[in-house]
């Protein structure tokens, strides 16, 4: 496992794989991955509820930095875990959350928030939050929340989209 790299590192090599999937309707979505699996039964995007897809293919891997301009009208949140066993805990918390809330009669836009979770190319366990919404100044971001060393997380990176190119990038250091 490589919970040793430093946040520049992990920035830098971490990939993340977009895929597309087809339904059988002739549509099609689009998920971000922590990386490309051939079956797409093997989805692991929580909150799902549609028709399986039929097929699936990758569409490109980037960098955190190059994801960025890639979205338009989005966010995403990768989340760095120190095992799958936390992983899974912090994504069941969050599925029941979301659960208990849909059952007391509360809403919840289930087309606005998609997940995905599994290894990153990097070994570390990874979860990819994707959101329909500009999330930093009217731009899209991409936002690294490292669980490696405390349970809760804390913000270690974040690109932010700009004019053509250019990406704002900044490393918040917590020592």
């Amino acid at each position: 496992m490589q919970n040793d790299l430093d946040i520049k590192s992990l920035a830098s090599e971490l990939r993340v794989v977009r895929v597309r999937y087809e339904l059988p309707d002739t549509s099609a979505f689009v998920r971000y991955q922590p990386a490309y699996d051939e079956d797409p039964n093997n989805l692991k995007v929580h909150h799902y509820d549609g028709e399986l897809p039929l097929s699936c293919s990758e569409t490109g891997a980037f960098s955190l930095k190059e994801l960025v301009n890639e979205l338009r009208y989005a966010y995403v949140l990768v989340h760095l875990f120190p095992d799958e066993s936390a992983m899974n805990f912090y994504l069941a918390g969050l599925d029941n959350g979301l659960a208990q809330l849909e059952f007391i009669g509360g809403s919840y836009d289930f087309n606005r928030l998609w997940i995905t979770s599994g290894i990153s190319n990097v070994g570390v366990p990874m979860a990819i939050f994707l959101g329909k919404r500009h999330a930093v100044n009217g731009q899209p971001s991409v936002s690294l929340v490292d669980h490696r060393e405390q349970v809760a997380g804390r913000l270690v990176y974040r690109a932010i989209g700009g004019a053509g190119d250019h990406v704002g990038e900044d490393f918040f250091n917590h020592d």
